[in-house]
Formats: C-alpha cells, structure tokens, sequence
C-alpha cells in the first residue's frame, strides 16, 4: 500500500495540474488531451472533418499502397463497402495519430470532454489508453455505418467509464428501449457482441498499417471486454450490485 505522504503528493499534482484548466479553453462539444508536454489534442467534429481531408489527401500520411491494402478495407457486411475511400470509423482517429507514435498507452494525460449540452464536463487524470477507450467507442459507434444502431444503447454512459459499468449502463438501455423483453435483449446482445468483435478487430488491423503506437490498439482491446461483460451473465452482474449498494446503505 502508497504510504500516506505519497497519497498525499499524488493529490497535490493532481489539484496542481487541474487548477490551471480554464473551462472557456473547451467550448465545443467533444474530447480534449492534455499531453505531458503542455500540447493538446483536440477531438471536436470541425477539427475532425479538417484532418480526415488532410489525411486522404496527403500521400505521405496514407500511401496509395496502404489504401490499396486489404486490410484498410471496409467491413465485407459494411453498407459503403463499394465506396472507394477509407473506413469512416477511421475518422475520430486521425486528428490523433501524429502524437500517437510519440507516446505509450501508459503516459499519463489530463482528459477533458464537453458533452453535447456544452454544460456537462468530465475531466481526469488517466492514461493515454483509457482516454482513447472513449474514441474507440465514438468511432465504431458514431462513425461505423453498423456500429450506429447501437449508439442509443450509449446513453448515460460517461467517456471515462471502466468496462464493467459501461456493460450495466448498456443492458440497462437495451432492456428499457425493448420494454423489458428478456429475450429481445439477449438477441441484441448476441448480434451486438459478434458484429463490435468484427469491426474493432478490422480497425485494429487499419491501424497497424498506418500507426506505430500500440495506445489506440489497446483502446479497442478496452472497448471489446464492455462487450465481454454484455455477453456475461450481466443480470446477475447488476443483481449482485445492488445488493452491495442496499448492504452499504443499511
């Protein structure tokens, strides 16, 4: 166990570093990172149509023989699969690939993320690989033209979540949404689980091909075991957790 001086030391960077954030810095809605050497990097919907054209268009950031390769293509179940550009999930990524290769998963960054009613904002002290759990889930669930449908299923489920709460937050949507139909929730799930392993498993593949850092890999990674958890026994899981809560509360 961290001997109370280290808690303590640990606590006064953490007040140190968060007492310099101005929230006028982060106006728009969307994910920002503050890196270990001051820079950011922003994740905002205008910063991310800028990059993605920068991107396509510069051959020295996507080569032709990249985009020519089979495993930058687009899912064989994807809807635009005839369509002769790149994957759309790729797109919440691209603004962060330049600093990627220049940090490990676990170099520690400050996260900050507006929610869409530019009232809300969550911010912490994570690494690089928690923070980019969040871009994971945005890219195969607001960007994968199949991940989409699932996107409401999102609901309440905060950026910087751990895996096992983001799985309860998920069923709980999925059994409101279909008015409690046990069996409608376990097909869900089951097609869900099947077709988030496929897509975060070809993005990890287009990944490889155009950037050296393992931090966005291994946020995918981090994004499938929510998945693991759904396709789990989740109602015991839930079950369980209410019941520590009441024990707790009594």
């Amino acid at each position: 166990m961290m001997e109370i001086k280290e808690i303590m030391a640990k606590v006064r960077r953490l007040i140190k570093g968060r007492v310099k954030l101005s929230l006028d810095n982060f106006k728009d809605e969307g994910l920002y990172l503050i890196l270990p050497d001051s820079s950011r990097i922003i994740l905002t919907n205008d910063n991310i149509g800028k990059v993605t054209n920068k991107y396509w268009d510069d051959p020295e950031k996507i080569p032709s023989k990249v985009k020519a390769a089979v495993e930058f293509q687009r899912c064989s179940f994807c809807p635009l699969k005839e369509k002769k550009d790149f994957c759309d999930a790729l797109r919440p990524i691209l603004p962060f690939l330049d600093a990627m290769d220049k940090y490990a998963s676990f170099d520690e960054v400050t996260a900050v993320y507006r929610d869409d009613s530019k009232n809300l904002y969550y911010m912490a002290d994570t690494t690089m690989q928690q923070a980019l759990k969040f871009i994971s889930t945005m890219s195969l669930m607001r960007y994968c033209h199949i991940g989409r449908k699932y996107w409401k299923y999102y609901l309440g489920v905060e950026p910087l979540t751990g895996a096992q709460e983001m799985a309860k937050t998920m069923y709980l949507n999925m059994f409101w949404l279909n008015n409690g139909d046990a069996e409608t929730v376990k097909k869900i799930i089951a097609t869900f689980c099947e077709q988030i392993r496929i897509t975060s498993s070809n993005q990890v593949k287009r990944l490889n091909l155009i950037c050296k850092s393992d931090a966005f890999i291994n946020s995918f990674v981090n994004t499938q075991v929510a998945t693991m958890f759904l396709s789990m026994d989740i109602k015991n899981v839930l079950a369980k957790a209410f019941e520590e809560f009441d024990e707790r509360t009594t």
